[in-house]
């Protein structure tokens, strides 16, 4: 063997061995083993919301398997509506009770869509091949679209407390300023304060009848100054 021939030989089994160790780490960190044993089973959505290949499969917030294919079909049996059937892979062990919930859910606001399969109380299995309609997520939109409209509400409602709390200040202002009124007029007929005594004092109204009456009579002493 030449040397070229030597080096090539080692060149190529290092590549071969790091695309070995390579493969190998990506399976371990994904949780995935060629020696697994698995079942398939089907989910029909109306929304996927996202959902990719290869995205994880929780049964009971614990991972249960993979999504191994997404297709988009005309349901002819439903009105020809446009679903999602969402084919999944099971590991053999996982026993998956038959009036489970499934639904797509999302790791965070933004986080990994994934699909998750709540156990029921059923004591029948899931069995190879089963067919499930899954539970369709909430879309982002619409969850946007309740809080805009939450918002709106709880504006009007504070519009509404505002006014109702402004009324209220300005109908006890009003009872405010009738309850001085009708105090002063009180103390006015009772000849208390200087219009009061000026209505109900006689001799207060004598001595301004006389003042009148003089000033009449001598009408100079409203320019009289007496010298200083």
């Amino acid at each position: 063997m030449s040397r070229e021939s030597h080096l090539e030989l080692k060149v190529g089994s290092f590549v071969l061995l790091a695309l070995v160790v390579l493969c190998y780490f990506i399976f371990s960190i994904s949780d995935f083993s060629f020696m697994d044993k698995g079942r398939p089973m089907q989910v029909v959505f109306n929304f996927a919301n996202g959902l990719k290949d290869a995205a994880p499969v929780r049964l009971a917030g614990v991972d249960a398997g993979i999504v191994k294919r997404l297709e988009v079909f005309t349901d002819e049996a439903d009105a020809k509506k446009t679903k999602v059937r969402v084919g999944l892979w099971i590991r053999q062990d996982v026993q998956i009770p038959a009036d489970s919930q499934v639904t797509i859910n999302q790791l965070g606001l933004l986080g990994e869509k994934y699909v998750e399969i709540i156990p029921g109380q059923s004591a029948e299995y899931l069995t190879e091949n089963s067919l499930v309609v899954g539970k369709d997520p909430i879309p982002v939109e619409k969850v946007t679209e309740h809080v805009n409209n939450l918002a709106d509400k709880l504006e009007v409602t504070m519009d509404r407390v505002n006014s109702s709390i402004l009324t209220q200040k300005n109908s006890e202002s009003l009872e405010g300023a009738l309850s001085n009124l009708h105090e002063l007029m009180a103390k006015m007929n009772k000849g208390q304060g200087t219009v009061g005594k000026l209505l109900t004092d006689e001799a207060v109204y004598k001595n301004l009848e006389e003042l009148t009456l003089d000033l009449k009579s001598n009408p100079w002493k409203l320019l009289y100054r007496p010298k200083k």
